[in-house]
């Protein structure tokens, strides 16, 4: 059959009909598509039409619907769980345990409107209306599988009472002379859908479920919900009264894992208090933060923030709106977040340069604050300026070092790792150290290039770019080393399959690809996590690892600054860099409390190569050492570590690299320079 078949009136009122039956499960059961645009939305209305959307979904049947947010905190709930589902996997073992049929859409409506958008079934979008007033439309067109279409207006609701208690009416119309009418409702849907719609915001679902609907209840009246309340711990709590002390401005320097995302909102919610406003500026090192910042501001009760990055049209106006409401007294809490990237653009500093008076700056990751294109900026003027890293001084940056701290002040409160573990802010580790040889290929072309090293360092021409380029190759041969992979697959070869969870592996660049894929042939359920992967996937890759429905992550970089990765319990260090902040940071996020965690471990692959002359392993042996250094002395088998790699540098006598820290070695080579 389709709808040629059907016979239908050309009203529905309830004096004389069930709405519900008479019109409704008639046409769900002939249609193949379903479009709705309703003041109120509930899933209470799916159990009156339960036959007629059995039929509907069996024929494949898909709807789209369009309502305000008056919501019941029950459905908001359910329509959470089915957009959770789509990547969850304990959400889709839920649901995948229910079977559609009209028994099960009429006695547990709540389950059957997630499971509908998780399977794709149903999308909702929410309308708002830019004057703060009610949108109450009705109408909705069905579609059948020949084309012919059935569109219906009038004052009945998508819900319990409106399609089955309340005493409504609708208009249906079906004809050929009515396609002009059938047509314009198309139209006007279709407007909808895209949000091109005069005098309407109509947002997907997910941009908003954890902010503006949940905020609604089923009797329209707006609540508030209070942002959650968090006691700083002491530590967190000394860090605000040293800020506060220090006029609002300062360095945190503060162990990866800590919180110091926290403890700076914190400290700008004091500011609030005692500025009575505040126009706060966030700047992270990446775009896959701003997300995450975001997701902190609005916990904290920051409602209304503004993103800038990317394509400069879609935030330079905003911003200049923003800055001005706020300088007119319009807004009273506003928040910023933007990249370093786009904080370095002529436009950012001229419209944040514009601010007048209780502004307030963080810096996240505050050492890319010294890069070279930052240094020109207008913030200076913002009468807050707070700087956070666990490693604020810039790696062969001493320019770059003294600028920041020029800008923030000095650090006024240092919370380090070994209190941290101490206090219980982060989980204790054991470190096992692997000592890794070099081929004969690998160790001949090492020394080649430590040889044309040694001849750009005494010649008088300026060869820095050669210089850098040699000991760029130089380092690839350490982290590329081809024996730790051969020992990274024999160790995984030889687990117990299933007992592997929560494990990160850092490899270097190029080699992700070829990791993951002997991960993964070996039977392991693993994804790569690098650059290429796009953002819109992280999330879901990374909650995925959180569920443990992935075993193991490789990754390069992606994993170093912010990405929260707390159930993280087992890490694989195949390649780092000598730069103390890479390596610190990669262990602060490995550490990270997180439930039914006690302890993590380590593993760090190092290149202590047997058949090199004296003076190359000693060379070598300098570069490696100071990440064992820094790793082995908070560890807690810190003894039975030290055993294994000093037993390989006996014979060399070279035991006291161990304690060599890798500032301790950059402040040797700055001394060597000077005496030069």
């Amino acid at each position: 059959m389709s709808f040629k078949q059907l016979e239908l009136k050309y009203k529905y009122r309830s004096d004389n009909d069930q709405i519900y039956a008479d019109f409704y499960q008639k046409c769900l059961e002939e249609a193949i598509a379903y479009d709705r645009a309703v003041g109120y939305f509930t899933s209470g209305s799916l159990s009156v039409i339960a036959r007629g959307l059995e039929t509907f979904l069996h024929k494949n049947g898909t709807i789209r619907m369009i309502a305000n947010p008056h919501l019941t905190v029950e459905d908001v709930e359910a329509i959470r769980l089915g957009y959770k589902a789509k990547y969850d996997v304990i959400s889709q073992a839920i649901l995948r345990q229910i079977e559609m049929s009209e028994e099960t859409i009429r006695e547990d409506a709540l389950n059957t409107l997630a499971w509908l958008i998780y399977k794709e079934k149903l999308e909702i979008k929410i309308a708002f209306t830019n004057n703060n007033s009610l949108y109450h439309e009705k109408f909705g067109i069905f579609y059948d599988r020949d084309g012919n279409k059935i569109a219906f207006t009038g004052s009945a609701n998508e819900t319990l009472g409106g399609i089955r208690d309340n005493f409504e009416k609708i208009d249906v119309f079906w004809k050929e002379n009515e396609m002009e009418r059938i047509n314009d409702m198309i139209v006007d849907f279709e407007n909808l859908w895209r949000n091109n719609t005069n005098g309407l915001s109509v947002i997907e679902i997910p941009d908003i479920i954890k902010d503006k609907i949940v905020s609604y209840k089923k009797e329209g009246r707006r609540v508030s919900v209070p942002h959650k309340v968090v006691k700083p711990r002491p530590y967190q709590q000394e860090a605000i009264n040293a800020v506060i002390q220090n006029n609002w401005c300062g360095i945190l320097e503060m162990a990866t894992g800590t919180g110091k995302t926290i403890t700076s909102l914190l400290i700008s919610e004091e500011f609030f208090k005692d500025r009575g406003r505040i126009f706060l500026v966030i700047l992270v090192p990446f775009t896959h933060l701003v997300e995450q910042w975001e997701k902190n501001c609005h916990d904290r009760g920051y409602k209304t923030i503004t993103n800038c990055f990317g394509n400069k049209k879609s935030w330079v106006n905003k911003l200049q709106t923003d800055v001005r409401d706020f300088n007119l007294g319009l807004i009273e809490k506003h928040v910023v977040i933007t990249t370093y990237k786009t904080a370095a653009s002529d436009e950012f500093n001229d419209l944040i340069a514009r601010l007048r008076g209780k502004s307030f700056l963080i810096s996240d990751e505050c050492h890319y604050f010294g890069v070279k294109s930052l240094r020109n900026n207008k913030l200076g003027n913002m009468e807050a300026k707070l700087g956070l890293s666990a490693t604020p001084d810039r790696w062969w940056d001493e320019q770059g070092s003294q600028y920041i701290t020029d800008f923030f002040g000095q650090t006024v409160y240092e919370y380090d790792m070994q209190s941290a573990i101490a206090n219980g802010a982060l989980t204790e580790y054991i470190y096992n150290p692997l000592t890794i040889d070099l081929t004969d290929d690998e160790l001949d072309r090492y020394e080649k290039l430590t040889k044309r090293l040694i001849f750009l360092y005494g010649n008088e021409k300026d060869n820095k770019e050669e210089i850098s380029e040699v000991n760029r190759k130089r380092s690839l041969i350490i982290s590329k080393a081809e024996q730790k992979k051969d020992v990274l697959f024999t160790m995984f070869a030889n687990k117990i399959r299933e007992e592997v969870s929560h494990t990160l592996v850092y490899c270097a660049p190029g080699e992700v690809e070829l990791i993951t894929k002997n991960l993964a042939d070996l039977g392991y359920r693993v994804h790569r996590f690098d650059s290429e992967v796009p953002l819109t996937e992280r999330m879901k890759i990374l909650d995925a690892f959180d569920l443990g429905s992935i075993q193991i992550l490789v990754a390069i970089k992606c994993l170093d600054e912010g990405v929260d990765v707390p159930s993280t319990k087992v890490a694989y260090f195949l390649a780092s860099t000598s730069n103390p902040r890479e390596f610190v940071q990669r262990r602060g996020r490995i550490l990270r409390k997180y439930t039914n965690k006690n302890l993590a471990v380590i593993y760090d692959f190092i290149v202590l190569p047997t058949e090199a002359n004296d003076q190359l392993y000693k060379s070598i042996a300098s570069k490696e050492l100071p990440r064992f250094a820094e790793f082995s002395r908070f560890a807690i088998n810190n003894f039975n570590a030290r055993e294994i790699v000093g037993n390989k540098l006996k014979y060399y006598s070279l035991e006291y690299l161990m304690d060599k820290l890798p500032w301790d070695v950059y402040r040797e080579f700055q001394k060597m320079e000077v005496l030069e």
